[in-house]
């Protein structure tokens, strides 16, 4: 195993694309999280009332997880989608005729991937939201011993379990278009907007995951960070069971 993990460890090293996706997520997320910060900042040097009213500055330092998770989506996709290209995955069953286990070692090895990427960004996003709120920010001298640290650890549990559902719809999909479209507006607005129509909605997997981190706000639900974590990770296992399902039986 540790060979076809290597194998598939290196592949990832080598697309272009799977660089600039881990590269510009954090940028572009802690960027968003700077900007968004100084902007509620600035709202509520006009009125501090709205400190107490709407905003939860422990909260708003994950706001911008919420939109840099596409970076998780994409990853998940490139790291698998090129498989489908030019003739390639005949070469990786040539090479590793077990198709379980070939799928097995490209799950281990996005999430291997995934990992450094999500708790880079989120810890950094976190204190760049909580640096441009600037006074009005939780003083990051208060993170250790409250609630924080375990929201941060479940914000990076939640892109890495993103990042691998993402993998798994394109082994089903076998292409990227299905996948980025499917999730990327699931995550970004489609979740959302079903939630108000329906408490199911508090079911699909990003709004579930999302309970992991959430210390307040609107997109909280019922379920408890533990409930709304294992929702999301039977939503992984259950799209990877369907993805080997329909690698054993199909044509490369």
């Amino acid at each position: 195993m540790n060979g076809v993990l290597r194998a598939e460890a290196d592949k990832l090293r080598t697309l272009v694309s799977v660089w600039i996706t881990c590269l510009a997520t954090p940028v572009l997320t802690v960027g968003l999280a700077w900007l968004s910060g100084w902007s509620v900042g600035q709202a509520l040097e006009n009125d501090p009332g709205m400190l107490v009213r709407e905003v939860v500055p422990e909260q708003s330092g994950f706001d911008a997880i919420m939109y840099g998770q596409a970076g998780m989506v994409v990853l998940g996709v490139l790291a698998v989608s090129g498989e489908y290209t030019g003739g390639q995955l005949r070469t990786s069953l040539l090479a590793v005729p077990d198709r379980p286990r070939l799928l097995l070692a490209k799950a281990t090895a996005v999430a291997l991937a995934a990992l450094p990427v999500a708790a880079v960004t989120v810890t950094a996003a976190f204190a760049a939201t909580q640096l441009g709120l600037g006074e009005h920010g939780y003083p990051l001298a208060d993170v250790v011993g409250g609630p924080v640290p375990g929201a941060l650890a479940g914000a990076v549990l939640y892109w890495v379990l993103l990042a691998l559902l993402a993998a798994g719809l394109t082994v089903v999909a076998r292409n990227a278009i299905v996948p980025l479209t499917v999730l990327i507006s699931t995550v970004l607005a489609l979740s959302f907007f079903l939630s108000m129509l329906t408490d199911a909605a508090d079911y699909l997997p990003d709004r579930a995951g999302a309970q992991m981190f959430l210390l307040g706000g609107p997109n909280r639900t019922d379920l408890s960070a533990l409930q709304g974590g294992a929702v999301m990770a039977a939503w992984v296992v259950l799209v990877w069971a369907a993805a080997v399902w329909l690698f054993r039986r199909r044509d490369a």
